[in-house]
């Protein structure tokens, strides 16, 4: 019976199956029939159709004998027996019935051909037919597992055990073919890791223990796969997976005053940072920094000023000028404490000295 989705083809199927062991037994009958009449010797007052009437009875035992006896398996085999017998006799039968056609017309090696084969494939397609019948019963009682989801050859050969692994799944749990490959997958690579981590749990358990013995005793005893689950259970995932993305962040912007790879001064938030030089010149004294902030409030009012005209009138250099408007660009002279306060109050704040550069007295 061949099994399908649809019942309707189905159906069809197997009217076709009997159609052709129909089709074939005729054949093999029809030439047994002939070699009882054209072989045995016969008297010649007897008529050629009285010995096919004759001779058909025994032909049609010898044939259907065959297919009736393997009936008779198969119903025993349903029930979880082996039917030796059954069998051995139906394969007697029909072996029978080819020999006679194959030795009968053997003079002819286009009849033997022809009606040997039809008794061949009478109960070939016979055999098939009640196997194919006696699965779906078992499957039918489950006492038969399901089939399994057709993996292609270039799958079995790509991944040999993953695609074993995955037809048990498939077939317990009911899986489908992409579903049982994903499961099979994580299945085996679980496996590895466990048993992977099983050995070095084993290790650490005996290097606790400096008698032999006893680490023997110990790493026996204990269920070294159950402690491999365990741990795998209770990893913290996200604190490694923390840990080391901390080790892979991009380095940080450079400080500031450091230049860049072409000499520049690098820029912070699209604000430009003045040069080394330049922040050095920054005023540590409260007075000089408010006065700095004082001219900075004046100069951010009126980016196009001459610093010229403007140095002039503060009685102050072109190149002090030039140091604040840089200073002030970078928001150092919006605190009203100089950044050098600001960093050592910070320092104090966090339990550290400012660091002293000064040789020991």
């Amino acid at each position: 019976m061949i099994l399908t989705t649809d019942p309707e083809r189905g159906r069809a199927a197997e009217r076709t199956a009997w159609a052709f062991y129909a089709i074939a037994a005729i054949g093999s009958i029809i030439g047994q029939i002939w070699v009882g009449v054209t072989v045995p010797p016969w008297p010649a007052a007897i008529d050629w159709w009285w010995r096919a009437l004759l001779v058909a009875p025994f032909a049609a035992v010898i044939d259907l004998g065959g297919v009736v006896t393997s009936a008779f398996a198969d119903t025993r085999r349903r029930r979880g027996e082996t039917a030796y017998g059954w069998r051995i006799l139906s394969i007697g039968s029909v072996t029978t019935g080819v020999c006679i056609n194959l030795i009968g017309h053997g003079d002819v090696p286009y009849l033997a051909a022809v009606f040997g084969g039809l008794g061949v494939f009478a109960y070939t397609v016979w055999l098939l037919h009640a196997a194919d019948r006696r699965r779906d019963a078992l499957r039918a009682a489950g006492k038969l597992a399901d089939t399994a989801p057709s993996y292609s050859r270039a799958q079995r050969r790509r991944e040999p055990e993953v695609t074993r692994r995955a037809e048990l799944l498939a077939v317990e749990h009911g899986y489908s073919l992409h579903e049982s490959l994903v499961v099979a997958r994580h299945q085996l690579r679980d496996e590895r890791r466990r048993a992977a981590l099983a050995t070095h749990v084993e290790t650490l358990i005996r290097a606790r223990h400096e008698d032999p013995v006893r680490a023997a005793i110990a790493a026996t005893t204990l269920d070294i796969d159950a402690i491999a689950v365990e741990l795998t259970a209770h990893s913290d995932v996200a604190g490694w997976a923390t840990a080391i993305g901390a080790d892979l962040r991009p380095p940080q912007p450079p400080a500031a005053g450091t230049t860049d790879s072409d000499g520049d001064a690098p820029d912070i938030g699209g604000v430009p940072m003045p040069p080394t030089d330049v922040l050095r010149r920054v005023p540590t004294s409260q007075d000089a920094y408010d006065r700095w902030r004082d001219l900075w409030a004046e100069l951010s009012t009126d980016p196009d000023v001459d610093l010229s005209a403007f140095a002039d009138r503060h009685d102050i250099s072109v190149r002090q000028a030039q140091w604040i408007r840089s200073v002030g660009a970078t928001g150092l002279l919006n605190s009203p404490i100089p950044p050098a306060v600001r960093l050592a109050r910070l320092a104090t704040i966090n339990g550290h000295r400012p660091h002293d550069d000064s040789p020991a007295s």
